[in-house]
């Protein structure tokens, strides 16, 4: 798979449900709307060197080798259809840490990365919230 038909390929999936916010921006990038407030924008990026993932804020990148392309696609649909989350960190209304939990078979969230901006209020007590897209039925991956 190349780097120029992943984004054609995720298309031809989306379409297949009418309710599903997307725009192809050039042949490069793809951005998926969450469906409401609570959860997460996704974007797709792709280009020769790698492919990036993002999940709102939180972000990952993937080499292009059929693995790496594999597992960020399972990635991109476990996060439509609510099988990963964002576990978002905010002081004063201000975003700063997010990482990345999964849903394992047993129901139970697990982290799977963090990322964060400097925080210089350490000392106060963050608000979390958690996004998780309900964007596509979970009965797809099953």
């Amino acid at each position: 798979m190349t780097d120029d038909n992943i984004i054609d390929i995720v298309v031809a999936e989306l379409t297949k449900y009418p309710s599903v916010k997307f725009q192809k921006g050039k042949n490069d990038e793809l951005k998926i709307y969450r469906n409401d407030e609570y959860g997460f924008d996704i974007t797709l990026q792709t280009n020769v060197r790698e492919n990036t993932l993002h999940f709102g804020s939180f972000h990952w990148h993937y080499e292009n080798t059929e693995e790496e392309i594999d597992e960020m696609l399972s990635q991109l649909i476990f996060a439509l259809v609510g099988l990963v989350r964002i576990q978002e960190f905010s002081k004063n209304s201000i975003a700063y840490k997010w990482t990345l939990q999964i849903k394992d078979s047993d129901g139970k969230w697990h982290d799977n990365g963090t990322m964060q901006t400097i925080n210089l209020k350490f000392w106060t007590t963050p608000d979390i919230s958690y996004l998780q897209n309900s964007i596509l039925p979970e009965s797809i991956v099953k």
